[in-house]
């Protein structure tokens, strides 16, 4: 069945107006409606028509929905009035409800909208009748009895002579036990005196008062009410009743304590959630400061709770984190604050310390408590905690900062091994401070010609004449000083600049080793180092099959250099990337090898031409015998898989001798050649090869 619906749109878009007009042709409604988008344009539309419904948009730049509230108020016509919006905070929902608002929908869920004007038709025609009963009380006492509300009368000392049947259904008391009982018999302990004396001020003076109150029914249970009071006159002015009106509201108050938890507590350990933790902290810092203690912030992350999720699924670690909440719970004392900010992030606030002590303290109870595992499904699971503390007013004098450098002094906990807790200091602040300016310098060192590339000679062992440079890059930063990867590419790589960094080093590598081809013969192989970033940007192969055919260098003399960790991956980025630099005929090389995953599984996926073994094996293999075997065995790996192997690190003829002995086909390190530059790697090999 078709229904006429008459709409006030407040809304400023046209196509969010279309859209809300087809949602309601959708639900059966033939909308008749105007679109306004200001106070005027309301107001004259409310003078206008009859409408039955308002639709106000929450985000306008010229008109807020608490403006069209007191407009509508302002007009005194019952009209539902629904705000539709995309994300709106919690306590703006609660306090437009309070304001009059009827509902709140997103606008994502139009699917809501038809049933909630239906359900808001039907509750305005409820107050319609209310309001036209509520007037008739006054006149007619007898229609009192077919209120649909709680009604009461009281005498001018406020004791009650005469209830109707709803207050009686509502309260569980009948009228012969409340007559003679003072209006607010019921009150709980919600309800304080002042509120009572401020309520008879208002209405001994002869004015009508409105509010909410927590009273208690018969049975002894909680329930809201809003409550009406109004004071009947003789026809001398004097005040010779009372009226009292009052809606049960339990409902609507339990929806808005729903809203507030939601916006204040996590929903999966119920403990605070981020911002009801920066409002406590705030009055923490403020306590504290005008008792002349300081309070403690404890920044916890779970180590390597990733896994969980990955290996368990995320019912497993919802669990795991609501047993991780009940345990830092129990390392704090009552006053104390735990939370969840994140993720797998908690924050535990310490109100009121003399010193570091009281949090160093917390922090080692938390770390013992989480060397036990955690049995979830019959299974142990094990997860300790990295912990950052800072103080205030040392370590910062607002909540912001205050979470900034607690959650700083976890990242270097995280660093020194996990599993450990560390003070916010200020070498931590330094490090953080370098680190912003190499990354705010690094933005545009590609554009400013800042970086260089640098090269080390790899030699045939048995031959000890150069076959491969490696290409290593280089930082000139504005003041003349040289940066070494270590120090600049972590950086690129966290700042998402190693693709423009690497895809420079890989198109100048190249371009060099065309330019080398006219001085050195026979033509030597390039290897470059590609960030996992790289491989996972999915058009890395285009990349390098442009930069050949730019720079002419045939793809056999191209060697990238792969760590370990890409393999693993196993997303179909990087699966597509390896097979197009495969079928281009690039050489690809495993480069550290023994440092990562080291799984031979992983060799066999993509034909690898080359393995290096990682310098950290290489430089006590001939003092150390274990180190040795473990060199011949991965030397012997890698023949059997037909992989040439380079041995990293050499440093000393010794070393040297002992690779070769173990058929180690090619060597790189420090006495072959320190990293040299493009003008005297050209002299080293005119001396090698002559």
């Amino acid at each position: 069945m078709v229904k006429v619906l008459n709409v006030l749109l407040i809304e400023d878009s046209e196509s969010d107006a279309e859209l809300l007009l087809r949602a309601l042709s959708r639900e059966g409604f033939t909308p008749i409606h105007k679109r306004v988008e200001t106070a005027p344009a309301m107001r004259a539309a409310l003078a206008d028509k009859k409408w039955d419904v308002i639709l106000c948009d929450y985000n306008m730049p010229r008109f807020h929905p608490e403006a069209a509230l007191g407009l509508l108020h302002e007009s005194q016509i019952d009209i539902p009035f629904i705000i539709l919006s995309g994300v709106v905070r919690a306590e703006d929902v609660v306090f437009l409800l309070k304001r009059g608002a009827h509902d709140f929908l997103n606008k994502d869920s139009l699917a809501r909208l038809g049933p909630a004007i239906e359900r808001e038709l039907r509750e305005a025609e409820v107050r319609r009748q209310r309001s036209i009963a509520e007037e008739r009380i006054k006149i007619l006492s007898l229609t009192i009895e077919q209120s649909p509300v709680s009604v009461a009368v009281a005498n001018r000392n406020g004791d009650i002579i005469y209830v109707n049947p709803k207050f009686e259904d509502v309260s569980g008391y009948n009228l012969e036990e409340v007559q003679g009982r003072n209006l607010n018999f019921q009150r709980s302990d919600q309800v304080t005196d002042q509120m009572i004396s401020s309520l008879w001020i208002t209405i001994s003076s002869g004015r009508e008062w409105r509010g909410e109150f927590c009273n208690r029914r018969k049975n002894g249970q909680l329930f809201w009410e809003y409550v009406t009071i109004a004071p009947l006159k003789t026809d001398n002015g004097k005040i010779s009743h009372f009226i009292i009106v009052k809606e049960d509201i339990t409902v609507r108050r339990q929806y808005e304590e729903r809203l507030l938890r939601q916006a204040n507590y996590d929903d999966i350990t119920n403990l605070p959630n981020r911002v009801l933790m920066q409002d406590r902290l705030s009055q923490s810092i403020v306590f504290a400061h005008r008792q002349s203690l300081s309070t403690a912030l404890l920044y916890i992350d779970l180590d390597r709770f990733k896994n969980v999720n990955d290996v368990f699924g995320h019912a497993v670690g919802d669990i795991l984190l609501r047993a991780a909440a009940e345990r830092l719970s129990q390392c704090v004392h009552e006053g104390d604050t735990v939370a969840r900010i994140g993720g797998d992030e908690f924050a535990v606030i310490l109100p009121g310390v003399n010193s570091g002590r009281a949090a160093e303290k917390v922090a080692q109870r938390i770390l013992d408590a989480f060397t036990l595992p955690f049995q979830i499904n019959s299974q142990d699971i094990f997860v300790t905690a990295s912990i950052g503390i800072s103080l205030s007013p040392t370590d910062g004098d607002n909540q912001q900062i205050l979470l900034r450098n607690a959650d700083l002094a976890m990242d270097q906990a995280k660093e020194k091994g996990r599993n450990h807790y560390k003070f916010f200091t200020k070498e931590i602040n330094e490090k953080v401070q370098e680190r912003i300016g190499i990354e705010n310098s690094l933005r545009g060192a590609v554009s400013r010609n800042e970086l260089l590339l640098y090269y080390q000679p790899i030699i045939d062992v048995s031959t000890q004449k150069p076959v491969a440079i490696e290409a290593l890059v280089r930082w000139r930063r504005p003041d003349g000083t040289i940066l070494l990867p270590d120090q600049f590419i972590p950086i690129a790589e966290d700042a998402g600049l190693i693709l423009s960094v690497g895809e420079w080093v890989l198109a100048t590598a190249c371009a060099q080793a065309r330019e080398l081809e006219a001085f050195v013969s026979p033509p030597l192989r390039i290897a470059v180092n590609v960030s996992p970033r790289q491989i996972r940007a999915g058009n890395f192969g285009d990349t390098v099959e442009h930069i050949l055919e730019q720079t002419g260098l045939p793809p056999d003399r191209l060697e990238l250099e792969i760590t370990e960790g890409v393999l693993i991956d196993g997303t179909p980025e990087c699966t597509h990337t390896l097979n197009k630099l495969c079928s281009l005929g690039v050489r690809l090389s495993i480069d550290d090898f023994g440092t990562g995953y080291s799984s031979l599984g992983y060799l066999q996926r993509y034909p690898f031409d080359t393995l290096k073994i990682d310098r950290s094996f290489i430089c006590d293999v001939v003092e150390n015998a274990n180190s040795t075997r473990l060199v011949e065995t991965i030397i012997a790996m890698a023949h059997n898989m037909d992989m040439s192997v380079i041995a990293e690190g050499v440093e000393t003829v010794h070393q040297l001798n002992l690779i070769r002995d173990r058929a180690c086909d090619f060597a790189q390190g420090y006495y072959i050649s320190h990293p040299i530059s493009f003008e005297k790697m050209l002299e080293f090999m005119k001396r090698a090869l002559s």
